[in-house]
């Protein structure tokens, strides 16, 4: 992977939002993924690139959100396949089994993708993470029934059991769903 490592910062302050992402920028050669306003009047920035450079971005975005820092994540070995769902893709494709797992943080939701996706044969289809869903983590994952319920169990391992809201398996979804499952 290019971007071995992922930092995310969580304010509850837009405007120092903004000053949180230029100071992680201005630390070390990020690359920023995501910043941006979530609800309910929250920002993110999500981060990539080598360990130790985000390792010292995620140092200067603390620092710099002070008392409006909410939640923060550094993953210096994330899964191949969070990158590309932290920048707003998808991954389509027909669902056999799925899980849905919901969580009152965005951290808390990429820490679980991340862990449910290296403990088990299973794809993160999607992932919604702030906007327009309270400010709540959301992904879905895919795979057969023994997988998605080993990554349920890993992805619960790894969160802090008051910040999980939920986390739904369905053996086999209906056929109008085996596209797409939320949105």
């Amino acid at each position: 992977m290019a971007e071995p490592a992922l930092g995310i910062v969580e304010v509850s302050s837009i405007a120092r939002g903004v000053v949180v992402a230029d100071a992680m920028a201005k630390k070390a050669p990020i690359r920023i993924l995501q910043s941006h306003p979530v609800s309910p009047g929250k920002h993110i920035v999500v981060v990539s690139g080598e360990v130790a450079e985000v390792d010292e971005a995620m140092q200067a975005g603390v620092a710099a959100a002070g008392a409006t820092l909410v939640d923060r994540l550094f993953l210096p070995a994330a899964h191949e396949s969070l990158p590309p769902l932290l920048r707003g893709a998808s991954n389509p494709q027909p669902i056999d089994s799925a899980a849905i797992f919901e969580t009152h943080t965005i951290c808390a939701a990429v820490l679980a993708a991340d862990a449910a996706a290296k403990a088990a044969e299973v794809t993160v289809v999607e992932m919604r993470l702030g906007q327009g869903i309270g400010g709540k983590g959301v992904f879905m994952l895919s795979g057969r029934l023994d997988a998605i319920e080993a990554a349920v169990l890993a992805g619960r391992e790894v969160v802090e059991a008051a910040l999980v809201m939920g986390v739904e398996v369905i053996a086999s979804p209906h056929e109008d769903l085996r596209h797409r499952l939320v949105w």
